[in-house]
């Protein structure tokens, strides 16, 4: 039976909420209190409380809940995490902030086939979450020692990854998707721009990092930077 959080850095844990194929991340800081980083799908909220429950934090150590983007897969357990755990501040891009509080998805990359299908397919909203403090590219925040939000738009228009300066750890949200062995795109058919995407995701490669950690997929746990490496160099700057 897998552990219902998996350290990968000091004071930062994955929290797999559908096996790999979705996760969350906590951080508990020195004076144990905690962030969260997206919140999966409806019922996510019961792993990531069980998380917390394992590690030991008390539910109203949870002081913020930091979102990568607007999708269901990463905001439907939002509601009820939030009324079981009190009042954390939700954060998330300022680009993303609407979609977030609208429950309305992003639009589609309508330039590529996936895009023009999906559109049609009964589907497009996520539960709405209001948000408490806009983020933006750059911004360091205190978390983990050091938080910093990259924006890396494509995937939706206000999609921000995050590096851990002190722990160099990278979550890569949607940027980058991770199968175990290879690491991809997402998909065209949930971009706003798909090209974007790819071009922003080169910012990666200027970043100090050696734990890369996915919302979709296990992470790197050694050598993350040399494997994003390896693919973005043959995908974006060939």
């Amino acid at each position: 039976m897998s552990k219902p959080a998996i350290q990968i850095a000091k004071n930062v844990y994955r929290v797999p909420t559908m096996g790999s194929a979705i996760n969350s991340f906590v951080v508990i800081e020195e004076d144990g209190s905690v962030t969260i980083i997206d919140a999966g799908l409806k019922h996510a909220y019961k792993k990531i409380i069980s998380a917390l429950d394992y590690l030991g934090s008390n539910y109203s150590d949870v002081k913020r809940i930091l979102f990568t983007h607007s999708h269901s897969d990463h905001t439907d357990g939002a509601p009820k995490l939030i009324e079981r755990l009190g009042t954390p501040k939700v954060f998330a891009h300022e680009e993303e902030v609407k979609y977030m509080e609208t429950g309305e998805n992003p639009p589609r990359d309508l330039s590529h086939l996936a895009g023009l299908f999906f559109r049609f397919m009964p589907f497009g909203k996520h539960e709405p979450v209001k948000v408490d403090e806009a983020i933006s590219d750059r911004q360091i925040l205190p978390i983990g020692g050091g938080l910093e939000v990259i924006h890396t738009p494509g995937h939706t228009p206000g999609h921000s990854s995050f590096l851990f300066k002190e722990n160099g750890v990278l979550i890569t949200g949607d940027s980058l998707v991770n199968y175990g062995f290879a690491r991809y795109w997402s998909l065209s058919a949930f971009c706003t721009s798909f090209e974007q995407s790819k071009k922003t995701a080169i910012k990666f490669l200027d970043l100090d990092f050696e734990i890369a950690g996915f919302t979709h997929g296990p992470h790197i746990q050694s050598g993350g930077k040399r494997a994003l490496k390896n693919f973005l160099t043959k995908r974006v700057r060939s």
